[in-house]
């Protein structure tokens, strides 16, 4: 199957060779752990838990008049040895159709190997004046959190993910209306798994605008995996510090409760450059207490990570600077309270440390390290902390740019 896209994306070359443009990006990454009693891979048998990928990314654009088209295929082998391996995705609720296969998988008691391909993004756009028209798999990126963003409803980058840069897309039918200079309406109608009877297709409205001359507002309506769907946000600034408020009501269709997602945040940069942001997370989705941890279901939302956090409340501290004109540093806490059975907070944290150095214009390296802290599982390998049992992690990532 790989063959037909890639002469897809050879006749859509042969067509227009004199203005397409081609890039690429190529990634090597590498991950070890070590495991201590109550975490992930602990009874593996295994003294280094580590995992490495090599990735390729081909991206294929042009634009004529007022079109516009897009190809990304990206190509990839994942090892992991003792770590824990998910090919659920919250993309994969939005993609009428599977355009991914991995001819060749291994695995074996504590190991597992997979080498395969995806057609990420495939989408043709067009812009008649105020009015913007999208067909096809393109990402839908929505919300203003830092850490979090309630309004992505169609899926949203973990806050300790380290590859942001391309965000999967998803099947769908995208209008952008620009009623003014300042202002926008987008509405997307989001196509469901052809092969999954149970999950219907999804549709929201999203409108931004400026709010003064330094604040913006946003709306969100919608119906979202058959779940009536509402939401907010504002953002401004106040003495040289931003802040923002960010809000999405869940009416769910197949429960009588109505649940509520939120953020409030602030950052504040220094003379020195370095940036400073808070924010505080509640999803009352989530538990808040850890007994609630063992007996939680396991939902479509977590299943595929449109819920990133077991907890209700989190809260995300971070310190960004520009250490030299090539290097920049970070460090990211996030804190979970969860009372115990007497009724008092315990804590787990999750600490991460990345350094992002530009090695050329057209290549970087990236360093992260990751420590938590916390109650890990327990003898049922049941969560008993929301960060507890995930192990300590060191990773490195080089990208070369084409």
């Amino acid at each position: 199957m790989i063959y037909r896209y890639l002469s897809l994306a050879l006749f859509l070359v042969s067509n227009c060779v004199c203005a397409v443009q081609v890039n690429g990006r190529a990634s090597v990454s590498g991950i070890a752990a070590k495991a201590d009693q109550g975490e992930i891979g602990y009874e593996n048998d295994i003294d280094i838990l580590n995992a490495d990928q090599q990735s390729f990314r081909l991206m294929l654009e042009d634009s004529a008049g007022d079109s516009l088209w897009s190809f990304h295929l990206d190509t990839k082998r994942l090892h992991l040895k003792g770590l824990p391996f998910s090919t659920k995705h919250s993309s994969d609720l939005f993609r009428y159709y599977d355009l991914s296969h991995h001819w060749r998988g291994e695995r074996d008691r504590s190991s597992r190997t997979r080498i395969g391909y995806e057609v990420d993004q495939a989408y043709f756009r067009i812009d008649k004046g105020n009015l913007n028209l999208g067909i096809g798999r393109q990402p839908v990126d929505w919300g203003s959190g830092r850490f979090w963003q309630p309004m992505n409803v169609f899926g949203a980058f973990a806050p300790t993910d380290l590859d942001t840069e391309y965000k999967p897309g998803i099947d769908t039918v995208i209008v952008d209306w620009f009623p003014s200079a300042f202002s926008s309406l987008e509405a997307v109608y989001a196509f469901a798994p052809n092969d999954r009877d149970k999950i219907k297709n999804s549709g929201a409205l999203y409108y931004r605008r400026q709010a003064g001359q330094n604040s913006e507002l946003a709306l969100l309506a919608g119906r979202v995996l058959e779940n009536s769907v509402y939401g907010t946000s504002f953002e401004s600034d106040l003495r040289g510090a931003g802040w923002r408020i960010e809000g999405v009501y869940y009416d769910l269709s197949d429960s009588k409760d109505n649940e509520w997602f939120w953020i409030a945040g602030v950052d504040y940069q220094f003379n020195n450059g370095t940036l400073i942001t808070a924010e505080w997370y509640n999803n009352t989705l989530g538990v808040r207490h850890e007994s609630s941890l063992l007996t939680s279901p396991i939902e479509l939302f977590e299943l595929h990570g449109l819920k990133q956090h077991f907890s209700q409340q989190i809260l995300g501290i971070s310190l960004n600077r520009d250490m030299t004109p090539l290097l920049n540093a970070n460090y990211s806490l996030l804190i979970s309270p969860l009372k115990n059975s007497s009724g008092h907070h315990e804590f787990s944290a999750l600490h991460q440390f990345n350094l992002v150095y530009s090695v050329s214009d057209e290549s970087e390296f990236v360093f992260s390290l990751q420590h938590t802290s916390g109650t890990g599982l327990d003898r049922q390998k049941k969560l008993t902390s929301e960060f507890g049992h995930l192990p300590d992690s060191l990773t490195l990532i080089y990208r070369y740019y084409f």
